[in-house]
């Protein structure tokens, strides 16, 4: 392998560990076929064959608006309609088919700002034709390390056990900013030119460098995906024989299955992910350091933040732009957001509304009350006063001294607002506990806002 390779590998490993932002989102097996939607889109048949994940309904003719038609997946977020797949394993014992896939989303070196991934960015990593170690793919066995070299075996740690095989394909990071797919060419000679500059990251996205900048062609600073695919390999460790499915070749009228090299580990992509969630783990997630009881233990089907918020003093006064808000006794902190008109789109089990605060008089914890609010103002030229804060009672904010993220339940009100058509919904925060709490405004650390989980 290449020195400068090896020293990538090293400057990525030690960013990931200790400046490492993201999420991660696991999908279940969903089916398998000789379909390929970016090397032989519209043509059934002609690619290798392939596991897939996330949209169930993925084949050789999946587009973005198809996946966008059909919102449902095998992730365990369902916000994530997005279409992953991977070529076939084989070994001698016959074919292995994956249990899940994982796929962590990371500001690898976060040096500069990530923006969103684009709905219907397609995306290819690892080598179609690879023959030897690739910086960007790796593998690991049960109890082991990931490395770039296949092993050709995975024991159990303990004898009789069952043992698991990974393998990692690490996405490039930098995009050039216009081109959703990835020009790979009408016949198959062409394809496969441009499938190797795509292994180098040389298409529609390429890889960063290694200060974590993007190339100039590629300036678009995106989410680095690292697509982990585990199989299940039970009481048998040997991976002697193993290989990847290749391209099948046309032979007396018909399409012949083909094997090759464990070098072959690639993976594919089309982003279909809802907009509002992606805006949110781009912001949330990934531009800031991840808060406990944040982005680590939930991903929002839908999110949207705040559009105003105010704090109105015991004597009226309002404070619309301060960074932060502080319900303190005979306070009102108002806050306003979006409602989306299609909320059927999203198979949502709860709504909460999001904040990042804490009692910031002592350490005792405290109930704060929600309220509904009218939505006839704003927080610059049309400031509300106390009467836009209702006595009808919608929930309670419970927290202590600790400044973290929280949600609290707004399911009924949300109902409410969608049973009446409205667009737009609004609360109040009332404190009556003798203390101060002050959360983070929309200008401050943490925005608040509508999270449908």
């Amino acid at each position: 392998m290449k020195i400068k390779s090896v020293i990538w590998i090293i400057l990525m490993l030690a960013a990931g560990a200790v400046n490492a932002r993201g999420f991660d989102v696991q999908c279940n097996y969903s089916h398998t076929l000789p379909d390929d939607a970016i090397v032989y889109p519209g043509k059934p048949g002609e690619a290798m064959a392939h596991e897939f994940f996330g949209n169930p309904n993925t084949n050789a003719y999946t587009t973005y608006d198809s996946l966008n038609n059909n919102k449902v997946t095998t992730c365990n977020s369902t916000a994530d309609i997005s279409a992953y797949w991977a070529p076939q394993l084989k070994r001698k014992s016959g074919i292995v088919f994956p249990t899940y896939q994982k796929t962590y989303y990371l500001n690898d070196q976060p040096v500069v700002p990530v923006q969103p991934i684009p709905p219907g960015l397609e995306m290819l990593a690892g080598d179609h034709m690879g023959t030897g170690p690739n910086p960007h793919v790796s593998f690991l066995c049960s109890g082991g390390q990931y490395t770039t070299s296949m092993p050709t075996s995975c024991p159990p740690k303990t004898p009789g056990a069952s043992t698991q095989l990974n393998i990692s394909v690490h996405f490039p990071d930098c995009w050039d900013g216009k081109t959703l797919k990835p020009i790979l060419g009408t016949d198959r000679t062409t394809r496969m030119s441009n499938l190797m500059k795509a292994a180098k990251g040389d298409l529609n996205v390429a890889y960063r460098n290694t200060d974590g900048t993007c190339p100039s062609a590629y300036p678009v600073k995106i989410p680095e995906l690292q697509y982990n695919l585990a199989y299940n390999l039970g009481t048998d460790p040997d991976l002697s024989n193993a290989q990847l499915s290749l391209d099948p070749v046309f032979e007396n009228g018909q399409w012949v299955p083909q094997w090759g090299s464990m070098y072959t580990a690639h993976g594919d992509f089309i982003s279909a992910w809802h907009t509002q969630t992606m805006q949110y783990l781009t912001d949330m997630c990934m531009n800031k350091d991840v808060i406990s009881g944040g982005c680590d233990t939930s991903i929002p089907v839908y999110y949207s933040a705040v559009t105003a918020n105010v704090q109105l003093d015991s004597d009226g006064t309002a404070h619309p732009a301060d960074t932060t808000l502080a319900a303190a006794p005979g306070n009102i902190v108002l806050m306003k957001f979006p409602i989306p008109k299609d909320l059927n789109d999203f198979p949502y089990a709860a709504s909460t509304i999001q904040t990042f605060g804490g009692n910031v008089t002592d350490s005792s914890a405290v109930m704060l009350s929600l309220y509904s609010a009218s939505t006839s103002w704003d927080d610059s030229a049309n400031l509300p006063t106390a009467s836009a804060c209702s006595m009808n009672g919608i929930g309670g904010i419970y927290l202590d001294s600790a400044r973290q993220v929280r949600q609290n339940d707004i399911s009924s009100y949300i109902a409410a607002q969608k049973a009446a058509g409205a667009l737009e919904g609004a609360l109040c925060i009332r404190n009556t506990t003798g203390r101060t709490v002050t959360f983070s405004s929309r200008t401050g650390s943490w925005t608040p806002g509508l999270f449908l989980k």
